[in-house]
């Protein structure tokens, strides 16, 4: 048997086992549908003959040889692909899917109908792998989680097991891309009506006056309760902000959303309920009182 058999032989793949082979793991191999295809045969083969990594001429042969079974096809076939792997691995495999899909989809995956014996990893990648290639950071959750990190974190994969079924690891990805993917367009709303007023560097100098140097967690405490208690001001202030982008001709959909979630803030009256000394509130405080009540 292989160590690792890798379903899907595209960049991520690619560099992945660039990495590992690098850190001495010298049996790998993989399966990719599309070597299939004259257009991308030839990288496909280049890329293994480079890394060392044996293709496999078929689906079934591939999942047959591996200890470890890791799909990074993509996320709308992540759980077909699966579901054509699962049932017909043996006893001691580790079925691992690395593809950014939903946590549903990884829950889902993790119910397909298997032998005895048979793991399932759930892997989020939270970085780019191009550049950290096998380094780049994961977080795994499932019954097959604590085996994928025992076998790899020796070969210097930067893998973090969660006390959590499959799904948890992608839900953390999910919620981080709230952020990370919205941080951007509030950014594109705002900067696009400041270059309109030539005032884009002042605002952005401003926008380092507060944030520069500062970390999440106490972001966080600075936002979380501050904004539950002052909420009916703010969605004041930022009716007046959607009538000024909008003036410009700039799309204030984020601003918009932001004046309707701040609305919805003030009817629950959170000044009252979280007392006098509420704006000092940690964000783990205050959350928990958001949830609760």
């Amino acid at each position: 048997m292989m160590r690792l058999v890798l379903i899907g032989f595209g960049e991520a793949a690619y560099n992945i086992a660039s990495g590992l082979k690098a850190e001495g793991l010298t049996d790998i191999g993989a399966y990719d549908i599309n070597a299939e295809n004259p257009a991308l045969n030839g990288l496909i083969q280049k890329r293994a003959a480079e890394v060392g990594v044996i293709l496999f001429n078929s689906l079934e042969s591939a999942y047959q040889a591996g200890d470890f079974i890791a799909s990074l096809t993509s996320a709308n076939v992540a759980y077909t692909v699966a579901e054509s792997i699962i049932p017909y691995l043996k006893a001691g495999q580790v079925y691992v899917d690395m593809n950014s899909a939903a946590p549903t989809v990884k829950a889902d995956i993790a119910k397909i109908p298997h032998v005895d014996g048979v793991a399932f990893c759930d892997a989020a990648v939270m970085g780019t792998v191009p550049g950290n290639r096998h380094k780049v950071p994961m977080i795994l959750a499932g019954d097959g989680a604590e085996k994928f990190e025992t076998v790899f974190a020796q070969y210097g994969m930067n893998l973090t097991v969660l006390d959590a079924e499959a799904g948890g690891a992608s839900a953390i990805k999910m919620f981080k891309s709230v952020i990370m993917k919205g941080i951007p367009q509030l950014m594109f709303e705002s900067f696009e009506a400041a270059q309109k007023y030539g005032v884009l560097d002042t605002l952005v100098g401003s926008l380092s006056g507060s944030l520069n140097g500062k970390m999440v967690e106490q972001l966080a405490d600075t936002f979380i309760a501050r904004t539950m208690i002052h909420a009916s001001r703010r969605s004041a202030e930022m009716q007046d902000v959607v009538t000024t982008l909008e003036s410009l001709g700039v799309d204030a959909a984020m601003s918009r959303a932001t004046v309707k979630k701040l609305n919805q803030l003030a009817e629950k009256n959170w000044a009252d309920k979280l007392g006098p000394n509420g704006d000092k509130l940690n964000y783990r405080d205050a959350m928990q009182f958001f949830i609760d009540k």
